[in-house]
């Protein structure tokens, strides 16, 4: 056909109604057929052999014509090319678009594009197979598809190894570590310290730095936060001297969340607004969205409320601060991210005695979480559900969520959750919530094989699981009559407590030693602890325990005769009581 006569013909077809104009202001170069069938059945009727050559040609016409829009007609190269039969440029194409696609978080996209990319590669036999999967791998991981993503990453790093491509296994090897942290932390170990071995035999800084991360990472979910704080230190130091930026502000969210989980609230957000900051200048959405989720770990005082914190510990707006998460989790189509925040902001509603509100989240973190298979996330999600029910002395319901989580794991060695996932920190936190869980129900017998089987007696109490453990081995002091013992707990828990100034004051810390000294008749510096752990629950919004602490000081009261003053005291915790039961509203947990 001449190009002149081409206006003539395309108005003859629409005259036809065939074909419509696809914009009034741009009319003569854009053209809809009316319906589909027309154009299926107009396609139908090209030969096989003209098919392939018009679709060559309109994509050589595409790529001469627009030379700058490469990345953006990507997708449409890629489908004409590979109906061209031209599989090398229909391969360069689907792999740009499968990119551009990723890095927009346009998951299912991405994974359409690089599984057209990899029946491409496959079918040439080309070197960058090893790469296509890794990336494909990695997309299926954010979404939460485990299994693909673990079959992909498994294929990526058979090809680096039969290539000797020791760079593409050593990153294969990365990526399947950080896969199977999500199911089981011992296997996600063995792939770091594997990839940790070749990254050193490299002497390439930028890659050991990273691998340094994963396995400081690594020990801080084996409840193991000093020995990482080496390895995420000389890693820092690295990126650093490298002027490496991404790695700096990953590794300030990764010692964020070490000090965290150490038990160092105020350094965890010191770290994170670091990394925010860093995330911010890279516009990098993703990193900005998993460290403001980290953040809010200042508010999960179920796991922290052994902790040292600043009175003014917290402000409002938990209803903001969820729905920007969720809506940050969502747009990047991250399951496992959506469950995080569900987790953490759960555990802060909770905290702020908004229990209602807690288990609305908690329960949709859990049904996503189960819906991914995301241990992790199940194992510490069911674990602070059932601490809530506990908060509420709802016993009976919160046992059966503790021991799947924590008593099983050890006892009876019949729990998966927490024997899969083989991370320490989730085993002891759960075993302090369990045991505490057990003392208010007398089960003490119970409650020591529970803190035994957790952690030695000579252990130090400097992270989370830890702290947990020896602050239910002081109750179940306490339960026992044992004052001296109970006091010796809290000393160990004391000694190694992060941010402790002469000011300080931790509530549950503060009731168990007033209820010791109880024990010891020394009633007047019991009321002085109880009072104290009144004021600051309030000051710091912690209601639980601010009506525990109303509580104990109407028992002070009565001991010390002073009707009219424990009449007062016990009034205030009723009334505490009755606003956190309106909290609710699920009827039978009331």
């Amino acid at each position: 056909m001449n190009f002149n006569s081409l206006p003539h013909t395309l108005n003859a077809i629409s005259n036809a109604q065939l074909i419509r104009r696809a914009d009034e202001r741009d009319a003569d170069d854009a053209y809809w057929f009316k319906h589909a069938l027309v154009q299926d059945t107009a396609y139908a009727s090209l030969m096989r052999q003209d098919r392939k050559r018009l679709h060559r040609l309109v994509a050589e016409t595409l790529e001469r014509a627009y030379p700058e829009r490469a990345t953006e007609l990507a997708p449409r190269l890629a489908e004409h090319f590979d109906e061209a039969g031209e599989t090398a440029r229909a391969l360069f194409y689907s792999e740009r678009a499968a990119e551009n696609a990723a890095a927009r978080y346009a998951n299912r996209e991405a994974l359409d594009f690089y599984t057209r990319a990899l029946d491409a590669a496959e079918a040439l036999q080309t070197e960058t197979r090893d790469s296509l999967y890794r990336a494909r791998g990695v997309v299926y991981e954010r979404i939460g598809a485990f299994d693909a993503a673990c079959a992909d990453l498994e294929r990526a790093l058979e090809i680096a190894r039969a290539t000797n491509d020791a760079r593409a296994e050593w990153q294969s090897l990365i990526d399947l570590g950080y896969a199977w942290t999500a199911r089981d932390y011992a296997r996600a170990g063995e792939y770091f310290e594997k990839a940790l071995d070749l990254a050193r035999a490299s002497n390439d800084a930028t890659r050991v730095a990273h691998t340094l991360n994963r396995v400081g990472n690594w020990h801080v979910n084996n409840d193991a936060p000093q020995r990482a704080a080496a390895y995420h230190a000389e890693a820092l130091e690295m990126f650093e001297a490298l002027g490496d930026a991404r790695g700096v502000a990953e590794t300030q969210d990764l010692l964020s969340m070490r000090a965290f989980l150490a038990g160092d609230y105020l350094a965890g957000e010191r770290h994170a607004q670091a990394a925010l900051r860093g995330f911010a200048e890279l516009r990098d959405v993703f990193g900005q969205t998993n460290t403001t989720i980290a953040s809010y770990l200042i508010y999960s005082l179920l796991q922290g409320n052994t902790l040292a914190l600043a009175e003014a510990r917290r402000e409002r707006g938990l209803d903001e601060k969820l729905a920007g998460v969720v809506r940050a989790t969502r747009q990047l189509e991250w399951r496992a991210g959506e469950a995080f925040a569900l987790l953490i902001l759960g555990e802060g509603f909770a905290s702020d005695g908004q229990y209602g509100r807690a288990f609305e989240l908690l329960e949709r973190g859990i049904d996503i979480a189960n819906e991914i298979q995301h241990r992790q996330w199940l194992t510490a999600t069911t674990l602070v559900y059932g601490e809530t029910l506990a908060h509420l002395l709802n016993f009976e319901r919160a046992l059966p969520y503790l021991e799947n989580t924590a008593r099983w794991a050890y006892l009876e060695n019949t729990a998966r959750w927490a024997r899969e996932l083989a991370s320490m920190n989730w085993i002891r936190t759960g075993s302090g919530f369990l045991a505490t869980a057990l003392i208010a129900q007398n089960e003490l017998t119970r409650a020591a094989e529970v803190l035994d089987a957790a952690m030695p007696p000579d252990a130090p109490a400097q992270s989370i699981g830890q702290r947990q453990v020896w602050a239910a081995r002081a109750e179940l002091a306490l339960a026992q009559n044992d004052a001296a013992r109970a006091h010796a707990a809290l000393d160990v828990l004391m000694r190694d407590a992060a941010n402790v100034t002469p000011t300080t004051v931790i509530p549950r810390l503060w009731l168990v030693r007033a209820r010791a000294l109880m024990l010891q008749n020394e009633i007047a510096t019991a009321e002085t602890l109880a009072r104290a752990a009144f004021d600051n629950a309030r000051v710091t919004n912690q209601p639980a325990w601010e009506w525990r602490s109303a509580a104990l000081l109407a028992q002070v009261y009565r001991a010390q005769g002073r009707a009219a003053d424990a009449a007062q005291a016990a009034r205030k915790a009723h009334e505490i009581v009755l606003y956190l039961a309106n909290e609710l509203n699920q009827e039978p947990l009331r």
